[in-house]
């Protein structure tokens, strides 16, 4: 994406950049909670040592998709050679790529601003992210790998914005390679795809046929013998082995209690909310981006409604789930008013949802805490209920005439310049 900024921009974007990846490794020491710790040691020096073909044979256990591992064998050599298997120092290496990927969307989201609007806003989306306490929180201090889903997820919206569609399916599919849970946006990706390509069959063929090669091109290194099964395995092995309505998540499920069994009643229940709701999205989308230059505003405040969504409404959430939609909302805090309140609330929810949890898996060490009834599990709850409620009634209210989605971000609004340096 060419983006119009020059020497002095750059060079305050990239201080920005550094001080958030100074901020995050100040948290490094941070050994997190020790069972993911130790997981992730070992996943890397399989990895270091058997490389990618190999790491899932005789049944070795790793619940991560297959394009996880390309990392894990990346840096666990480097954790080879810096001698660090077995010592605390191994948390720095094993946190280094979430914490990367974080930067890089954070860069991704100034890029996307700068296009459309001025320096400052930009930087401010920026910042909004970089050192969003509850970002922050999931990369630094607790070491998890939601950033690197995230990455690709917010790149594929951002290539179909750039009428890209084949590389957003590109960069889509390596989302879901990379976690499961990057299929919270497959209605929207497909919707905007679909449309970019004018509905064109031979379009659609082609872009499955991206898809399935994306698919093939990540797993090809791997041994296997049918891809159908292996990634099956991969997805429905991890996903069928946490049969609960919520877990540690502080959704619309945790009322009921955490680490509760999932019944077919529930789990349907879940899901059909979550198909309502993401079809609700594709209708707002659709209707709201009739008015000229409102189309990817609306693509990326329903994008946020998705990944919300998939937190609150579905069984067998995990308390991270919320942490795509922290993206959006960073995005979104400079364009439209109506999403600032979101992005404090969400924020701080999202923040407590993950230090609580871990602070008492920690001390609950190995065994796991019962949270079931908490007022802090209940309260956070109910906000995060309200404010999914408060999400569907924007939509409703711009669906019947409300002009709250106001930010023009087509290409009848040219990027504001502030310098007149050359282009970067």
């Amino acid at each position: 994406m060419k983006i119009p900024f020059g020497k002095r921009e750059f060079l305050v974007v990239t201080a920005l950049l550094l001080l958030a990846f100074l901020v995050r490794f100040a948290f490094f020491s941070n050994q997190g909670y020790q069972i993911d710790t130790n997981d992730f040691m070992l996943w890397f020096q399989h990895a270091a040592e058997v490389g990618p073909r190999t790491f899932y044979n005789n049944n070795y256990w790793c619940d991560y998709p297959p394009f996880n591992i390309y990392f894990f064998w990346i840096f666990g050599l480097l954790a080879e050679n810096l001698g660090v298997f077995g010592s605390t120092v191994f948390t720095y290496v094993m946190k280094l790529p979430a914490n990367l990927f974080d930067l890089a969307t954070a860069f991704l989201i100034f890029a996307f601003i700068r296009k459309r609007f001025t320096f400052k806003l930009a930087l401010l989306g920026t910042a909004l992210y970089a050192f969003n306490p509850a970002v922050v929180f999931n990369t630094a201090v607790w070491g998890q790998f939601d950033a690197i889903y995230t990455f690709f997820l917010v790149l594929s919206l951002f290539l179909v914005f750039e009428s890209k569609p084949k590389w957003a399916v590109v960069a889509f599919m390596l989302g879901v390679l990379t976690k499961p849970q990057g299929i919270a946006l497959a209605p929207l990706i497909g919707y905007l795809v679909l449309k970019k390509l004018n509905w064109n069959w031979k379009g659609t063929v082609v872009s499955v046929c991206v898809a399935v090669a994306t698919v093939f091109a990540v797993i090809l290194p791997f041994d296997w013998s049918n891809p159908v099964t292996f990634l099956s395995s991969k997805y429905f092995g991890a996903y069928n082995g946490y049969q609960y309505t919520s877990l540690n998540a502080f959704n619309i499920w945790a009322f009921g209690g955490i680490w509760v069994e999932d019944t077919q009643l529930t789990f349907l229940l879940g899901w059909t909310m979550f198909a309502a709701l993401a079809a609700f999205a594709l209708y707002f989308v659709s209707k709201s981006a009739k008015g000229k230059g409102n189309m990817e505003a609306a693509a990326l405040f329903a994008a946020f409604v998705l990944f919300f969504g998939f937190f609150m409404l579905p069984t067998r959430m995990h308390e991270r789930y919320l942490f795509p939609a922290m993206a959006m909302l960073a995005l979104l805090f400079p364009l439209l008013k109506k999403t600032r309140p979101l992005y404090v609330v969400l924020t701080a929810t999202c923040f407590v949802n993950q230090a609580f949890v871990l602070d008492a898996l920690v001390a609950a060490y190995p065994s796991g805490p019962n949270l079931t009834g908490d007022p802090v599990l209940l309260i956070v709850s109910l906000i995060n209920s309200v404010a999914l409620v408060y999400v569907i009634m924007l939509m409703i209210g711009k669906l019947k005439g409300k002009n709250w989605l106001t930010a023009k971000l087509g290409k009848d609004t040219p990027p504001v310049a502030e310098t007149k340096d050359k282009e970067t």
